[in-house]
């Protein structure tokens, strides 16, 4: 395993020679580990380190950074200064904050998402493609691979692959479009002068129906916010048909969310926030639709 210091090293010549260098670990990365590197008393760089298991969660490397690369170059995401074959990456330090999971959209802000994953669905295309159903029966393989002994934990897989089994499934009709596909207010960087997209692991060709629907469920849009970006995302598009799409799109993203957290937490057991997050994921009417 790199550590720290070793990365620092490989981006030793994005360093100052004569400073001293900072490194603080940002708790908003999740899914991996995410430093603010500063000197002179200023955030300089973002140094994301992977930190989840890739088989496990079907994520390819090489795919997200190709893609990641082509989302900086149209200034979709912050440049990328350094990368390795592994997924590790550096990038500069933005102000924008990210969006909070309380987020409430004004119509300006929903215009400037409309256009984002506009944006985003005509960046080149890519050979990884992406279904929700096929990414959640893959976690969920994961997770029974993974299962000890433990009746609490059979139980969770046990409702968690009852709802996989009767979840509704959403017949695309759209030509596969690169999508983000994991557009969550963590990954959602702006204020009122500048606008970037991270996180791109999960991207791949697909419906962009399922971004929109992932935005409409994360980001707490009401029912004439989401009639208003589909509207700026394409006003060609049916709204009651794409509407009852979203819908049971929002279904599939709420339980991705679940099994990745318990694969999150049988993946690394002593991340204290892992089992708890799940727990409230799973018990709150607002994150979980199927309660």
């Amino acid at each position: 395993m790199t550590t720290l210091s070793e990365y620092l090293v490989n981006i030793a010549s994005l360093l100052p020679a004569k400073a001293e260098v900072n490194s603080t670990l940002l708790e908003e990365g999740f899914s991996n580990q995410v430093y603010l590197i500063s000197w002179h008393d200023r955030p300089r760089l973002v140094l994301r380190v992977p930190g989840l298991d890739e088989v496990a969660f079907d994520i390819d490397r090489q795919n997200e950074m190709a893609i990641l690369l082509s989302a900086a170059n149209v200034g979709l995401s912050p440049s990328v200064y350094w990368h390795d074959e592994q997924g590790a990456f550096a990038c500069p330090f933005v102000e924008q904050p990210s969006l909070s999971w309380d987020v409430a959209h004004s119509t300006a802000s929903l215009h400037t998402m409309a256009s984002a994953l506009k944006r985003v669905h005509a960046l080149p295309k890519v050979s990884r493609s992406f279904c929700i159903y096929a990414l959640i029966a893959h976690y969920l393989q994961s997770v029974e691979c993974l299962l000890p002994r433990r009746q609490d934990l059979q139980e969770e897989f046990g409702y968690l692959r009852g709802l996989f089994i009767n979840l509704p499934r959403v017949a695309s009709t759209s030509s596969p479009v690169l999508c983000h596909n994991d557009l969550n207010p963590k990954n959602v960087l702006m204020d009122d002068s500048s606008f970037w997209l991270i996180d791109w692991e999960c991207a791949g060709m697909g419906d962009p129906l399922f971004d929109l629907a992932v935005v409409a469920r994360s980001h707490n849009l009401t029912a004439s916010q989401q009639i208003r970006l589909i509207q700026a995302y394409d006003d060609s598009l049916e709204v009651e048909t794409t509407l009852d799409k979203i819908a049971q799109y929002s279904l599939a993203y709420s339980l991705r969310e679940m099994v990745w957290l318990l694969l999150k937490y049988l993946t690394t057991p002593n991340d204290a926030t892992a089992w708890s997050s799940y727990m409230d994921f799973k018990t709150r009417p607002s994150l979980n639709p199927f309660l």
